[in-house]
C-alpha cells in the first residue's frame, strides 16, 4: 500500500466490529458471495487502517466514517486486477461534515474555468487526497436507489487517473477493450447530451467523459437494473472492467 500514515493513528478495529458496521454502511453485503465477502473485509479493513483520515473544520473521524468510505471504495476494485494497489497513490482522505463551497478560479472541464462559488460534495484530486462530504456519504449509503454515491464516484476518478489522463476512460485490459469503451461510452454520452429519452444517469454525466464515468460507475451499482434497461452496452462495459454484474445478484 502506498498511503500515508496519519500522524495520529486512529485505532485498529476488531474484525467482529469492522463486519458490524460494513453491514451498517454497505448495502450490497448480503448479495457478495462468500469469497467476496472475505475479501471485501479484507480490503475494507486495510483501507481503515493504512489511509491518512483527516477531518476538516472540527469535523471527527469515527469508525462509521472511516468503514463505510472504505467498504464503498473497495467495491471498485474487487476484482480488478491489483486490487487496492489502484489507489496506491491517494495521499490521504479529506472528510467534511457536510458541503465544501470551493472558492478561486477553478476548472470546470472542456478548458472552461470559473470564479463562482462552487459547492461540492466530493472532489479527487491526481495523486493527492479525496475529500468527501459525510452528511452526502452517509444519507446515499443508506438510500442507494436514489442512484448517487459520492465515494464511488470520486474513487472511479482515481481509477481513470491511474494512465495520468483524466478522460472517462480508465486502463483497460487490450485494445480491443479499448475501443469498444471508447464506441459504447462515446455514443452513450452523445445520447443523453440530445436528450432523446428520459435517462437514469444524472445530467451531470454530460459535463465531460471524466463525469461520464464517474455518475454511470455510481448508476451500476445503485441502480443496476435501470441502466441494464437503458442501456445495455454501457452496461456491459461496466460490467466487464469491474468483472462485478449487479443485476445478476
Amino acid at each position: 500500500m502506498g498511503f500515508l500514515r496519519s500522524r495520529h493513528r486512529l485505532p485498529a478495529l476488531a474484525p467482529d466490529h469492522l463486519a458490524l458496521l460494513i453491514r451498517r454502511w454497505f448495502p450490497w453485503w448480503r448479495a457478495l458471495d462468500h469469497d467476496e465477502r472475505d475479501l471485501l473485509l479484507e480490503y475494507t479493513g486495510r483501507l481503515v487502517h493504512s489511509v491518512r483520515w483527516e477531518a476538516a473544520r472540527g469535523f471527527r473521524i469515527t469508525d462509521d466514517v472511516r468503514v463505510a468510505v472504505a467498504a464503498h471504495a473497495s467495491l471498485l476494485v474487487l476484482r480488478l486486477d491489483d486490487g487496492l494497489a489502484n489507489y496506491a497513490d491517494i495521499s490521504s482522505v479529506i472528510v467534511h461534515a457536510t458541503t465544501i463551497v470551493r472558492t478561486g478560479q477553478h476548472h470546470l472541464g472542456d478548458g472552461l474555468y470559473s470564479d463562482d462559488a462552487d459547492p461540492l460534495i466530493g472532489e479527487a484530486i491526481h495523486r493527492g487526497p479525496v475529500v468527501l462530504a459525510w452528511d452526502a456519504v452517509a444519507d446515499q449509503a443508506l438510500w442507494p436507489q436514489r442512484g448517487e454515491n459520492v465515494v464511488l464516484h470520486e474513487f472511479a476518478h482515481r481509477l481513470d487517473m491511474l494512465d495520468g489522463i483524466t478522460d472517462g476512460t480508465p486502463p483497460l485490459a487490450n485494445d480491443a477493450a479499448m475501443q469498444r469503451w471508447v464506441a459504447v461510452c462515446t455514443a452513450s454520452l452523445a445520447r443523453l447530451r440530445a436528450h432523446l429519452e428520459p435517462s437514469c444517469i444524472r445530467a451531470y454525466a454530460q459535463t465531460n467523459p471524466a463525469e461520464f464515468f464517474a455518475v454511470v460507475t455510481e448508476v451500476f451499482f445503485t441502480r443496476p437494473r435501470a441502466l441494464l434497461d437503458e442501456d445495455p452496452d454501457l452496461y456491459g462495459v461496466l460490467r466487464d472492467y469491474y468483472r462485478l454484474d449487479p443485476v445478476n445478484r
